[in-house]
């Protein structure tokens, strides 16, 4: 028996057996793992949306993200006042956070000079010494005529003194005129100095508040460097939105649009002042302005806000409430 060789045929059966033995279990536990599992390719729904069954949250999401209109406030107003001439500054009245109103005054250039020199102008505007001196005398040349005029009558005074009076009362007449007219230059001078007076003041043009004192008191202001403060309008509010192209008659000027604003989404409603007639190529949208009631200031610039023309219904008396409420 062992010395019998196996033939070919012997040793390839053998070979096949142990092979099948060994693939065999891991075939099947490999089958039975793929039929377990379910897939998760994304299928593509007929509306061309794409969806996950294993995630159904996504779709929701991503749909809830496309179409929010964000925005963000922004002051009304954000100005920096600058002085108009150059010198030094001898007053700053205000500091950060102050609120101030139109025309107030905020800051001023040393004015010294211009002060002494409005005094003077002011003394030779209201003098009028000149004056009454050329009209008392035009009250005794006409009392002179008079009574030249009854004489020459009589016969008891010539034409030559008629006409010398005569002459005197309008000699007297232009003088007043020339001091009168000397006396309206004067005026001119004087307001002439009190605007450059007025000139080296920083008055507020707007009802805002100061966020940026930017020189002290003493500090040169020259022609490279003007701006002495900053100040930001904040009642209203201004929240620019870039609303896609898609939605371009859902918006219209004077419309009462509802919005969200801050983290906690507080709703609040706006006048729409400014539509873009053009719209961004790169980005397929539009700008649209809206202005905010904020009397109590209780919104501040540079919050989130999203737009919710889907709440919207254009209504002209909201409007008009707006509108009067932001004046």
């Amino acid at each position: 028996m062992f010395g019998t060789r196996p033939n070919f045929k012997t040793i390839m059966r053998i070979a096949a057996v142990f092979a099948l033995a060994v693939i065999l279990p891991f075939a099947v536990s490999g089958s039975g793992t793929a039929a377990q599992q379910p897939s998760r390719n994304p299928t593509i729904r007929p509306s061309g949306k794409v969806s996950n069954p294993g995630n159904p949250e996504t779709t929701s999401a991503g749909e809830s993200d496309s179409t929010a209109i964000e925005g963000f406030t922004e002051p009304y107003a954000d100005i920096d006042l600058a002085a108009s001439e150059m010198g030094t500054l001898s007053e700053v009245l205000v500091k950060d956070g102050d609120e101030v109103k139109v025309g107030q005054l905020l800051a001023k250039l040393d004015d010294a000079v211009l002060q002494a020199s409005l005094d003077v102008a002011k003394s030779g505007m209201e003098a009028e010494g000149d004056l009454r001196s050329a009209q008392t005398q035009l009250e005794l040349k006409k009392v002179e005529h008079r009574k030249l005029t009854e004489l020459f009558e009589r016969q008891h005074a010539s034409q030559k003194e008629l006409d010398r009076v005569i002459g005197e009362v309008r000699i007297c007449q232009a003088r007043i005129q020339s001091v009168r007219e000397e006396l309206a230059v004067r005026a001119f001078e004087y307001a002439r100095i009190e605007a450059q007076v007025k000139q080296r003041q920083i008055v507020a043009t707007i009802d805002g508040v100061i966020v940026d004192v930017r020189k002290d008191r003493g500090e040169f202001v020259s022609p490279s460097d003007p701006v002495v403060v900053r100040i930001v309008q904040l009642d209203p509010l201004l929240v620019v939105y870039s609303v896609p192209s898609a939605r371009r008659s859902d918006v219209k000027k004077g419309q009462t649009v509802k919005m969200s604003i801050g983290e906690n989404g507080l709703l609040t409603q706006g006048l729409v002042e400014f539509v873009s007639p053009t719209a961004d190529a790169s980005s397929g949208t539009f700008r649209v302005k809206v202005r905010v009631p904020n009397p109590d200031r209780s919104l501040h610039g540079g919050e989130k806000s999203v737009l919710l023309l889907d709440e919207t219904s254009p209504s002209a008396a909201p409007s008009e409430q707006i509108a009067n409420r932001t004046k």
